[in-house]
C-alpha cells in the first residue's frame, strides 16, 4: 500500500469513528434532555448499545458464533451496570457532580472486570457447563 492509499485509509477510518461517536453524541444528548435520563445511565445505555451492535455484526459477518455473541452482550450489559451504579453511588458520596460520576463508573468498571475471570471459571466448572469439553 503506498502512501496515499494508506492516509486516505486512515482519513476514511477517522471519519467513520467521527461520525459513530456525533451519533452517540447525539443520541445520549436526546435521552438526557427530551427523556430526562440521568447523564450516567444515558451515556452507559447508549454505549452498551452501540457496543451490542458491534457484536451482533460480527455475528452477522459470522466471526462470532451465537454462544460467543451472546457471552459478550451479557459482558456489555453487566458492565454497563456495573458502572452505571458505582457511578450513582459515587455521586451520592462525592460533591463534585462532574469528578463523582468518572470516578465511579471508572471504579466500578475496575471491579467487574476483576471479578469476571473467577466468576466465569466458576460458572464453567459447574457440571453441564460446557457440553462440548470432556
Amino acid at each position: 500500500m503506498d502512501t496515499r492509499e494508506a492516509r486516505i485509509g486512515i482519513f476514511l477510518k477517522a471519519a467513520r469513528d467521527a461520525a459513530r461517536e456525533a451519533m452517540r453524541g447525539t443520541a445520549v444528548y436526546a435521552a438526557v434532555n427530551m427523556a430526562q435520563i440521568s447523564k450516567t445511565v444515558a451515556a452507559a445505555g447508549i454505549s452498551a448499545a452501540f457496543r451490542i451492535g458491534e457484536e451482533a455484526r460480527k455475528y452477522r459477518n459470522s466471526d462470532i458464533t451465537g454462544t460467543e455473541c451472546a457471552e459478550a452482550v451479557a459482558d456489555v450489559c453487566l458492565g454497563a451496570l456495573t458502572g452505571v451504579l458505582c457511578a450513582e453511588l459515587a455521586s451520592r458520596r462525592v460533591k463534585n457532580p462532574t469528578v463523582a460520576p468518572i470516578l465511579g463508573s471508572a471504579a466500578g468498571v475496575f471491579l467487574y472486570q476483576l471479578a469476571k475471570v473467577p466468576v466465569k471459571l466458576a460458572v464453567d466448572a459447574l457440571p453441564g457447563a460446557n457440553p462440548t469439553a470432556v
